[in-house]
């Protein structure tokens, strides 16, 4: 046993926050989380797992897709651009939003959060569908 899993037990997190906190973003993003957990951030990996994860994703009483429509809308409000990246990969890549309702979304934070805000994440996600090798072609066969 590290000094790690002896002083901050993996019996804190809640199994099913674990699963869906993994499933969203991925083990090596939560590995790397949880790898430099210590005593001034532990409580928060135990409350971020044990609440937002399993009290909130897994509940299932919104469909995943539609918890990435509202994450995306609620970043974009508050001009949290860094965390908007990782939900838009996680629409695109886990949740499986389809594009045109990416785009949709996008118009939406225009008109509601503004235009510079609606350009940051425009420019994120041409990013993003650059890094993930997305096609945007098929947009354009839709005419």
């Amino acid at each position: 046993m590290t000094e790690l899993s002896a002083r901050y037990p993996a019996t804190d997190f809640d199994e099913v926050g674990k699963q869906s906190r993994r499933h969203i973003n991925g083990d090596a993003f939560v590995d790397d989380q949880l790898a430099h957990r210590n005593a001034f951030n532990h409580e928060w990996q135990v409350f971020t797992t044990n609440q937002l994860w399993a009290r909130t994703w897994a509940r299932g009483i919104v469909a995943p897709q539609q918890l990435s429509f509202l994450n995306l809308g609620m970043l974009a409000g508050a001009g949290r651009m860094e965390e908007w990246e990782i939900h838009f990969r996680v629409a695109l890549k886990v949740t499986k939003v389809p594009l045109d309702q990416l785009v949709e979304v996008i118009l939406h934070i225009q008109m509601y959060c503004g235009a510079a805000i609606a350009r940051d994440c425009m420019a994120i996600a041409r990013k993003v569908c650059r890094e993930e090798g997305v096609d945007l072609s098929v947009l354009d066969a839709r005419g």
